[in-house]
């Protein structure tokens, strides 16, 4: 069975329990912690810093992925390898070589990944670098702001992305990012997510500690993945 990946939306926790959310979760057994970096202008919001990153590593192993969602992702490459990021995700809709960027995170000895808004179709020649990345991401909503409506549009790039990396045998991750909640799960995971990105849809809630709901999500992922594991779409 696939591996179902879950990640922690950072940007959705309460600022006032950043360092007791981060320990709870990885306690928890967390996979990811998800980091939103906007630039005000790609997203026209801001959000988490790399001081927030730097203040949180030394608390968990676990891996940082730091989601760009700027226009001129290149400004930040270095602050953010220097600061604890693992994975550093660029869009396809950003004003720079995408490509190029991709090969400028992996030479620092990081993780690269890549991101593709709903309204945005899945580049043809994806293939051809799929090989360098480790997760790409789907939004299931816009940039940036958390409780947008689910746009239906990212299930057609997951299932498109789904169907590259399977013709190609490769090992890549394909993530979901926006309203991912219990009621997603058969969209989802029927579309061949393997990395689902949790804000407040799913473990950062009012009336609920986030270790306590992620192992409730944890559960529902693990009752809901097996009947799409060998499911081809």
């Amino acid at each position: 069975m696939t591996k179902i990946h879950l990640s922690a939306s950072i940007s959705c926790a309460n600022p006032l329990d950043y360092r007791d959310s981060t320990v709870q979760l990885h306690q928890a057994g967390l996979d990811t912690y998800h980091f939103d970096i906007c630039d005000g202008h790609f997203a026209p919001t801001f959000l988490l810093s790399p001081n927030l990153i730097r203040a949180l590593r030394p608390l968990t192993n676990r891996r940082f992925d730091v989601h760009l969602y700027c226009t001129h992702p290149s400004r930040y490459l270095d602050e953010l390898a220097a600061c604890g990021a693992d994975l550093i995700v660029v869009h396809i809709e950003i004003e720079e070589d995408y490509t190029e960027l991709i090969r400028q995170i992996r030479a620092r000895g990081l993780q690269a990944g890549l991101g593709i808004l709903p309204d945005s179709n899945v580049p043809q020649d994806i293939a051809d670098f799929l090989p360098e990345v480790t997760l790409v991401i789907a939004n299931t909503v816009g940039p940036a702001y958390a409780g947008q409506p689910f746009d239906r549009r990212g299930l057609q790039n997951m299932a498109q992305l789904s169907r590259i990396v399977r013709e190609n045998n490769l090992d890549i991750e394909i993530g979901a990012d926006g309203n991912v909640g219990v009621e997603r799960l058969p969209d989802l995971l029927g579309a061949g997510c393997t990395h689902l990105v949790c804000g407040t849809s799913s473990i950062f809630k009012p009336d609920i500690e986030p270790g306590q709901a992620l192992v409730t999500f944890q559960t529902e992922v693990a009752l809901h993945s097996g009947r799409y594991a060998n499911r081809k779409t």
